[in-house]
């Protein structure tokens, strides 16, 4: 019994080195029928089911072989990877503690330790042992600074910070590590700015050139070439560590082909806002509130006639659950003033909830949401009203690509129920859109961008559908920033 047990083990533990994961669970679950006592050969079954990524077998394994030998090389390690895979961090956390005490010059034990405490947002902690895990084994240094410089960004220890992620940037370029760091380098490099911008220009092609759909006489139905000029400019006059007080101004300008001329938009928007960091308990807050001012021109070369105005207050709060999980709670009240449609001048409540998700080490941010708006208009007689409820959704996302490429994708819909309108209108809308950015050098890009949205509207009014179109524009710009 006892040399067909030893057969069969060893016979396992080499199909576990060539990495014929089944054929090493099936000659050590006979090894164990022989010798259930055997604690290597549960550990080696344990480890078969993670490289197969069946954890939960995985843990009954490696627990039955730690209960065996609690001693048993590499066991309190290899428990811990599982755990770590289960997002349980706390007995992940319990393992790799035993496993530190075990052995503390270990390089692989520290640093496990320490990403732990990073994901259980123990970042003082988490600093002490990637710091130890990246002195002692040099392997593991880009990852154990790469989370220590995460850790101290937590903590706005900025500057130190940097001296990690400037590390990784320089001995793991081209990797997504290494692009993830230098992305946290603008980040802190932003944080301080008093004066900032970006300067863009290019060209756009619509295939429905459309000013606002509320109206027919402004949707022209026909497709054009135009040119694009967007500017922000920015200016924080105070600045610390968890607050900031700013203002910018932004201008967009829309050049059409001559007989589409009454087309042309400029649009002007002034911002002033506020942000401040603190935390109800120990859960992360952020504050923001921002004022704006819109004024929207058209017609012409450039174009002249006021067409609206909007004022705008909107507070903001988020709330961090989690290192990777934070929720948004929303809130914007707007006033809108139209110079020749009265009967569409309205006040607006807008309540939106989201939820932010950091996905691959902060490389893909995920932000699906609910939003709903709450349309006030003029009753004007003669005229037709344009109070309504809007119910929506919508989901963004956010990846930071190799080659300096970073990609947003966006796509919502919206039901837009115009309760007074004489003729029951209801505008059913969704749309989508795709951005993939180039960074051509430290301060300038290049855009690839295409939106579209379909309005499908259904009333009583006679004769064709007036509100109902389609619409793609396709967009080549170039920015400069600063």
């Amino acid at each position: 019994m006892f040399a067909d047990f030893e057969v069969n083990l060893n016979k396992g533990i080499a199909a576990y080195l060539r990495k014929d994961y089944q054929g090493a669970i099936k000659l050590l679950e006979k090894a164990l029928v022989e010798n259930p006592n055997s604690a290597t050969a549960n550990q080696i079954i344990g480890l078969s089911y993670y490289r197969l990524n069946n954890y939960d077998e995985a843990v009954k394994y490696l627990e039955a072989a730690k209960n065996l030998d609690p001693n048993l090389k590499g066991i309190h390690l290899d428990l811990g990877n599982v755990y770590l895979k289960l997002e349980d961090y706390n007995r992940a956390l319990v393992e790799y503690d035993e496993a530190v005490r075990q052995d503390p010059e270990s390089g692989l034990a520290n640093y496990s330790l320490g990403y732990t405490k990073y994901k259980l947002g123990n970042y003082q902690d988490a600093i002490v042992s990637l710091d130890k895990a990246s002195k002692l084994d040099s392997k593991l240094a880009v990852p154990s600074r790469f989370y220590a410089g995460i850790c101290r960004y937590k903590l706005k220890k900025h500057e130190e910070a940097k001296a990690d992620f400037l590390f990784v940037g320089e001995f793991a370029a081209g990797t997504d590590t290494s692009d993830a760091a230098l992305e946290y380098l603008n980040i802190i490099a932003n944080l301080n700015k008093r004066y900032y911008g970006v300067v863009s220009t290019g060209i756009q092609y619509d295939t429905n050139v459309v000013l606002d759909p509320d109206d027919i006489d402004i949707i022209s139905n026909k497709s054009a070439w135009r040119g694009v000029f967007f500017t922000n400019l920015g200016f924080n006059p105070y600045i610390t560590k968890d607050t900031v007080i700013g203002g910018n101004y932004s201008g967009y300008f829309s050049f059409n082909s001559d007989d589409l001329e009454e087309f042309n938009v400029q649009d002007h928007r002034i911002n002033v806002y506020g942000r401040r960091k603190s935390s109800i308990g120990k859960t992360p807050v952020t504050y923001f509130l921002d004022s704006f001012y819109d004024i929207t021109l058209i017609d012409g070369s450039p174009a002249d006639n006021l067409f609206s105005q909007t004022f705008s207050v909107s507070p903001k709060i988020s709330l961090e659950w989690t290192n990777n999980t934070s929720t948004e709670f929303a809130y914007e009240f707007s006033y809108y003033n139209f110079k020749n449609f009265a009967e569409r001048d309205a006040v607006n409540n807008n309540w939106t909830i989201a939820e932010l998700f950091s996905l691959y080490n902060g490389r893909v941010y995920l932000k699906p949401g609910f939003n709903f708006s709450l349309n006030s208009a003029k009753d004007l007689e003669g005229t037709r009203n344009f109070d309504y409820t809007a119910p929506g959704v919508f989901v963004e996302a956010v990846a930071f690509l190799p080659f300096d490429i970073t990609t947003f994708v966006g796509a919502y819909y919206f039901r837009e129920d115009y309760y007074h309108d004489p003729f029951d209108r209801v505008d059913n809308q969704i749309g989508a859109s795709a951005i993939i950015s180039k960074s051509l050098y430290k301060y300038f890009s290049l855009d690839f961008g295409y939106q579209h949205i379909s309005n499908f509207s259904d009333s009583d009014f006679p004769g064709p559908e007036p509100f109902q179109y389609n619409r793609d524009i396709f967009s080549l710009t170039f920015n400069a920033r600063f």
